[in-house]
């Protein structure tokens, strides 16, 4: 089947899909309308010459190459090819001779097939040679990264230096270059996110080196530390290439990334609860300890990572952990409100924390099971990745020696693996069917070569059907992995919110569990938020969440009963729908107030550890006041992790920036144990520059870091709610003052005025990014106006609390500082108000009529209202044409999957009115061409003619509607909104153009007796996924144009009219 993973690819297959779709026309009208074939001799001529000058190209690299892989699978391309191009010369001259041939009809739709499949075949060949070309340079990068342990003098380390440079900016060009080639916007960012990494860790690996050979040549202290920091940064440096490699050998979107990711989540999860149960035991164990404490916190958060684990399991292995740790949380509760009455020593109370106890190490125990289980896998799948390339160099060889066996059983033993742990026993008689072909293939091709003749025409054939059955294995073992996990629910809040409400609004509906998957997801999120509250705020949103659970349950219980349509479930889902409106609503406030708190401040703490780690070697504590700041740096920077987590999974973002926070906690707790490192090495060399150096070069890497995290996170959450939780939390701070200076406290004086300058210049940090953003030149002047008032008032209330601290009982001094307080207070709210929406400017109110004198006569008296039958009311405007979408009829055969991609994306359009909206009218188009093109597919007799005609119609409103999306772009005020913008609609020529190529392939299928089941599913399955990533793009593209289009230039003399159809108060 045709791919399309490359710029280039897709415009050498565009124009002879073109072609191919006039004959494939042309072979229907002949067909089913009984019309005579014309000459077909000079079109052919066109398609053959092309071909030929492929081909030639082609061989002409086969002969000069080195690669084996291209030498064995360039020639099968060459042949299909060329036997698809003489089927057309010969349908050309037979329909010449009789335009009515029917053998002549059949060579040309064969030919045509042929032609495409043949010439796909063909580019990705050639395309993977040169993505084997980068991927040598990667590795001999990867390769030299490990001299660096060997690497012990400054004159070795010059060496090393001078060497690695040309390999890195070599594989940055070639990355660069690639990742310009793509058409996959996903793969691009991977590609650039990882060597950017790559980037910025050079001139951390060389400080890493630097300090180890100083450190080590100097016999100082900290060689350990130093060798962790060089081995940490080797490590992810080979990492960040490896990932490279993986990504560009992908084809088609990345089914591989979750599982990584799930592994990671698991195995911190797992290290955590180890790091936290004996605190959590201490506080079962001893019954006078206090209800909130430590202790408690401890159990609360193992609870909270197990229901993380718990979450990326499936079937019973998630009912289990999931049903242990709520039961463990009532519990949990119980035991500290027992302990909260003076009731912790009772019986009751010392029994209900050894059931705790207990079921911690059991909870524990499930969910190392389930981590083990899916890394077991994951690795499985690993290892055979790696041994297939090994393989397929062995088949290409004709000369390859034993070895090459090895290879092929290494990733036998690997599938078979797998396929011992698949729940599911067709999956893995599959597995076990295709390594038992496999294994006689071998056997023979190895008893060929053992007798000289590798070289034969059989070998070859052999060679060539063990490769093609070794890729079909890793897609069957891939497939059983990935069906081993549950369904995925969307990675973001308003993602979670739209699949729960599809499901709410349609119970009955099969959408494979993700409704109730995201339904799980939101639930979730709000008891890990929940857990980090205080007792009554906690237990208030564990009551929604609760709720919203039971009500879950109760909407799919009727739903599995045939009930889902039913008075009742409607009763349960509009409740549902209310409750969970309710719980996003307080999941929303806790988390903005969360980051209002905990980001007020992000590099005290690693200043604090600079000035601990400088300190002079005769300073009191020296080596305490270390160990407590470190302790406190890291303890920062979980929080700082854990709350833009909640941030990323709760908060307003798109998909790109959650997962760009989610990227940014990942380098926070790498680089977290590594800054601490570099801060005991310049603790324990004072004065040695290199230390200096290297831990500046480490702070400042943790600095930029979480800086980037910061605004990714402000970008996640509302800024006026982010701003309204800002200025709740200084007037708090400021009622802390009052009571302090009652009380006659200084400490808790500096503490309370700390906070509320902190807390100013976060909202000052937070209006500065959007003034950045914004290209509004009133909006810019109006907050930057704010945020210079707010400025000024910081600096005067620090100095009256210094003041007030060193004479806390002066009433002077006391209302200075008060005053000071409120003039930032004052400064906030005018900050707030800024990003207030702007009323419009209404024209000034009309004249009293009642001044108004036009001459003395009086006016004639008002006529009377006619008699006899009232008037008709005004009828309602007329119904918009495309308002409704296609009911599918009883027995009409669709492709499911196609028609609820275009329902999905009618759904969306259907809320806005598409009079005075081009982008709404284009995007009902194409819903309603795709739902078509659903029963297109699937027509048993077949309408090529049809479906290639509505694959232009669909590319043609794509055109459309990208065109339109990318003039409100342009006209759009807000930076951010507008590269949503444009990365959205800038995917949609790319899937429109495929849509084409893959319809006309699926068109040349129709109808054939000819074409094997597993080829034409295939044509299906590939086209239903382009469909999809069709309608969802537009689907997106729809709401980030509304978004952008309340930000839109007044002068810009472009307006689309955005009028909704069913308000959402409604």
């Amino acid at each position: 089947m045709p791919v399309f993973h490359t710029k280039t690819i897709e415009s050498i297959l565009e124009p002879v899909a073109q072609q191919i779709s006039h004959l494939v026309i042309m072979h229907e009208e002949g067909e089913v309308d009984g019309k005579a074939i014309p000459d077909l001799t000079a079109p052919v001529a066109a398609v053959q010459a092309a071909v030929s000058n492929l081909v030639r190209v082609g061989k002409e690299t086969v002969q000069t190459t080195e690669d084996q892989l291209m030498k064995r699978d360039m020639p099968p391309a060459f042949i299909k090819v060329e036997n698809a191009c003489t089927k057309l010369v010969q349908a050309a001259h037979m329909l010449k001779a009789d335009p009515y041939s029917v053998p002549a009809r059949d060579y040309l739709i064969d030919g045509s097939r042929g032609i495409l499949s043949g010439t796909s075949d063909l580019l990705l060949t050639f395309d993977e040679a040169e993505v084997r070309k980068i991927i040598r340079v990667c590795k001999g990068i990867l390769e030299y990264l490990t001299v660096a342990e060997v690497v012990e003098g400054m004159e070795d380390l010059v060496t090393y230096t001078k060497n690695l440079g040309p390999g890195m900016t070599k594989m940055a060009k070639m990355i660069d270059e690639r990742q310009q080639e793509l058409t996959h916007q996903e793969h691009r960012v991977m590609l650039v996110n990882s060597m950017n990494t790559v980037k910025e860790l050079l001139p951390v690996l060389i400080s890493a080196i630097k300090i180890f050979v100083t450190t080590k040549s100097s016999k100082s202290q900290g060689v350990e530390e130093a060798l962790k920091n060089r081995n940490f940064t080797v490590e992810k440096m080979s990492t960040e290439i490896n990932e490279i490699i993986r990504v560009l050998q992908l084809t088609s979107w990345d089914e591989d990334a979750w599982a990584n990711k799930d592994s990671e989540a698991m195995k911190r999860a797992l290290a955590l609860i180890d790091s936290k149960i004996n605190q959590a035991k201490g506080w079962l164990r001893d019954p006078n300890a206090q209800s909130g404490d430590a202790g408690e916190q401890a159990i609360r958060q193992i609870l909270d990572e197990a229901g993380k684990v718990g979450e990326l399991c499936a079937g019973k292995e998630r009912r289990d952990i999931l049903g242990t740790a709520k039961t463990l949380g009532q519990m949990t509760d119980q035991v500290s409100e027992l302990r909260a009455r003076g009731q912790g020593a009772t019986p009751v109370a010392m029994q209900k924390a050894q059931q705790v106890s207990q079921g911690l190490d059991l909870l524990s125990s499930k969910v190392e099971n389930a981590a083990r289980k899916l890394e077991a896998m994951t690795n499985s799948k690993q290892v055979l990745t790696k041994n297939i390339d090994a393989a397929q160099n062995w088949l290409a060889d004709p000369y390859g020696g034993p070895e090459g066996e090895e290879h092929i059983r290494g990733i036998m033993s690997e599938a078979k693996k797998i396929a011992d742990l698949c729940e599911d026993p067709k999956e893995r008689e599959d597995i076990l069917r295709s390594l038992g072909e496999i294994a006689a293939l071998t056997a023979k091709l190895s008893d060929l070569r053992r007798q000289g003749k590798g070289d034969t025409p059989e070998a070859r054939a052999l060679a060539k059907q063990i490769a093609t059955t070794l890729q079909n294995l890793q897609s069957k073992t891939n497939r059983a992995v990935a069906n081993s996990r549950p369904v995925k629910a969307a990675v973001n809040l308003e993602g979670k919110i739209e699949q729960a409400q599809r499901w709410i609004d349609n119970p009955t509906i099969d959408d494979r569990g993700v409704g109730q998957a995201a339904m799980r997801g939101l639930v979730a999120e709000g008891r890990r938020l929940a857990n980090a509250m205080l007792g009554p705020y906690r237990q208030e949103l564990l009551g929604k969440c609760d709720r919203v659970e039971q009500l879950s349950a109760h909407l799919a219980e009727l739903a599995a009963r045939g009930e889902g349509e039913s008075p009742q479930a409607r009763a349960v889902a509009a409740q549902l729908q209310e409750s969970l409106k309710d719980m996003k609503s307080k999941m929303q406030e806790a988390m903005t107030q969360e980051v209002s708190d905990i980001f007020s401040d992000t590099t005290t703490p690693i200043k604090l550890l600079a000035v601990a780690a400088t300190a002079p070697p005769g300073a009191p504590n020296r080596e305490e006041v270390f160990d407590e700041r470190a302790a406190y740096f890291e303890h920062h920077a979980a929080k700082l992790g854990g709350t833009a987590e909640k941030a990323a999974a709760v908060g307003t973002a798109n998909k790109s920036t959650v997962e760009g926070i989610q990227a940014a906690v990942k380098s926070s707790r790498e680089l977290t144990p590594q800054v601490v490192s570099a801060a005991r090495i310049l603790l324990r060399n004072p004065g040695n520059q290199a230390a200096h150096e290297h831990f500046e070069t480490m702070k400042n890497q943790w600095i930029d870091n979480v800086e980037k995290m910061t605004g990714l996170v402000d970008e996640a959450i509302d800024t006026k709610s982010l701003l309204d939780a800002s200025e709740e939390a200084i007037k708090k701070d400021i009622d802390k003052c009052r009571v302090a200076m009652a009380n006659v406290q200084p400490q808790m004086l500096v503490a309370g005025a700390t906070s509320i300058a902190r807390r100013a210049n976060r909202i000052l940090l937070v209006a500065k990014r959007e003034v950045e953003n914004s290209e509004d030149p009133k909006f810019r002047e109006i907050v930057k106006a704010a945020s210079d008032d707010l400025s000024k008032t910081i600096s005067p209330m620090v100095m009256d609390a210094k003041a007030v601290a060193g004479n806390i009982q002066d009433p002077g001094l006391q209302k200075s500082f008060l005053d000071s307080g409120y003039r930032i207070l004052g400064a906030v709210a005018k900050v707030r108000e800024a990003f207030q929406p702007q009323e419009p400017d209404f024209p000034p109110p009309p004249p009293d009529l009642d001044q108004l004198h036009l001459n003395e006569e009086p006016a004639p008296p008002k006529p009377p209202l006619p008699e006899g039958e009232v008037p008709p009311p005004r009828p309602p405007p007329p119904e918009e044409k495309d308002e409704e979408f296609p009911e599918e009829k009883a027995g009409e055969m669709v492709n499911q999957q196609m028609m609820v991609a275009a329902r999905q994306l009618h759904e969306e359009a259907r809320k806005w009115s598409s009079k005075g909206n081009d982008i709404i009218g284009a995007a009902k188009r194409m819903a309603l061409l795709m739902a078509e093109m659903s029963r297109l597919v699937r027509g048993v007799t077949g309408n090529k003619r049809a479906l290639i005609q509505c694959a232009k119609d669909i590319a043609k409103a794509s055109d459309e509607v990208t065109r339109l999306a990318k003039e409100v772009a342009k006209q759009c005020t807000d930076k951010r909104i507008r590269t949503n913008l444009l990365q959205v609609c800038e995917r949609i020529p790319t899937i429109s153009t495929q849509l084409k190529i893959l319809s006309t392939v699926k068109a040349t299928m129709l109808g054939r007796t000819n074409i094997s089941e597993e080829e034409s599913e295939q044509a299906t399955e590939m086209l239903v996924h382009n469909a999809q990533n069709l309608m969802q793009s537009v689907k997106e593209t729809v709401r980030e144009a509304e978004a952008a289009s309340i930000k839109i230039r007044t002068d810009a003399g472009f307006t689309l009219r955005w009028a909704r159809k069913t308000p959402w108060y409604q």
